[in-house]
C-alpha cells in the first residue's frame, strides 16, 4: 500500500471518528436543551465560580397592580442583558485587534453592567505556555483587559475532547456553526449569550471582528430580535473552515492532544 493510500485511509478513519463525536455532541445538546450558562461554574484564580456570580447577574422582580381588583402582575428583569463569550490565545496575531475591540465593546455597552465579556484561554490549539495568573497580568498590562469589571478572564481550560470543560462543551453544542459543527476550530470564536435566558443566540468565526457584533449586542440589550448576520458572516465561516485545515493556530489532533 502506498503512503498516499495509507494517508487517505487514515484521513477517512479520522473523519468518521469526528462524525461520531459530532453526533454525540448533537445528542448531548438535545438532552441539555433545558440547561443554561447559569447551570455552570468556571475557574477563576483557582476557584470554581458560578457563572451567574462571575458576571454579577441579578434577576429583579417587581410587582405591578393588574387591571382586575387584587390582581398582581410580576415583571422580572435581568441586570446583565448580553454576554460575549470568547476563547482566546494571547500570542495569536489577531489578538492585537480582537482584544482591544472587545474592551471597546465592554466600555460602550457595559457602563451599567448590562453587558459582559468573558474570555477563556486554553492550552489547546497552538500551545499557551503561560500560567493563568501570568496571562491575566499580561492582558492587563498590554491591553488593560480586566481593569473594567465587565471584562472577565477565566483560568485556562480545555475546550475540546474528553477533558473539555463542561461550560464550554455546553456552549459549543448549544450554538453550532452554519455547517452544523459544534466543536471550536480556532481561537477567538465568539458566542453571544442572551443574559435573560442564559442561552447562546449567535456564534461568530475566528476572524469576525468584535466591532461587527455591535448591532447584535445592541438589539439583544434592547430585547429585540437579532438583525440578519452581516454580509461577511457566512464568508468568514467559510474561511474559518478552510483555515481549520492549515492555519498555525487551528485545533487539531496531535497538536492540542484532544483526549489527553
Amino acid at each position: 500500500e502506498s503512503i498516499a493510500a495509507r494517508a487517505a485511509n487514515i484521513a477517512k478513519i479520522v473523519e468518521a471518528e469526528e462524525a461520531i463525536k459530532d453526533q454525540e455532541k448533537e445528542n448531548e445538546a438535545k438532552i441539555a436543551d433545558s440547561r443554561t450558562v447559569y447551570d455552570f461554574s468556571v475557574p477563576v484564580a483557582g476557584v470554581n465560580v458560578p457563572f451567574m456570580d462571575l458576571i454579577k447577574q441579578e434577576f429583579i422582580t417587581t410587582e405591578l397592580p393588574g387591571e382586575n381588583e387584587g390582581e398582581v402582575i410580576k415583571n422580572t428583569q435581568a441586570k446583565v442583558k448580553a454576554i460575549l463569550v470568547v476563547n482566546i490565545k494571547q500570542d495569536d496575531p489577531i489578538a492585537r485587534r480582537n482584544i482591544p475591540e472587545l474592551i471597546s465593546l465592554a466600555a460602550k455597552f457595559g457602563r451599567n453592567g448590562e453587558f459582559v465579556v468573558v474570555c477563556s484561554p486554553t492550552d489547546q490549539g497552538y500551545f499557551e505556555p503561560d500560567t493563568s495568573a501570568l496571562i491575566r497580568l499580561k492582558l492587563a498590562s498590554e491591553y488593560g483587559y480586566g481593569i473594567n469589571p465587565v471584562t472577565i478572564l477565566t483560568d485556562k481550560v480545555n475546550l475540546l475532547g474528553t477533558g473539555a470543560h463542561p461550560f464550554w462543551r455546553y456552549v459549543e453544542g448549544s450554538c453550532r456553526s452554519p455547517s452544523g459543527l459544534g466543536r471550536i476550530q480556532g481561537n477567538f470564536e465568539k458566542f453571544l449569550v442572551d443574559g435573560r435566558s442564559g442561552k447562546a443566540v449567535r456564534r461568530y468565526p475566528r476572524k469576525y471582528q468584535p466591532f461587527d457584533i455591535a448591532d447584535d449586542i445592541d438589539a439583544l440589550m434592547k430585547g429585540k430580535n437579532l438583525p440578519p448576520p452581516g454580509a461577511n458572516w457566512k464568508e468568514e465561516w467559510r474561511n474559518s473552515d478552510k483555515e481549520a485545515e492549515k492555519d498555525t493556530y487551528r485545533f487539531q489532533k496531535g497538536l492540542n492532544v484532544f483526549d489527553q
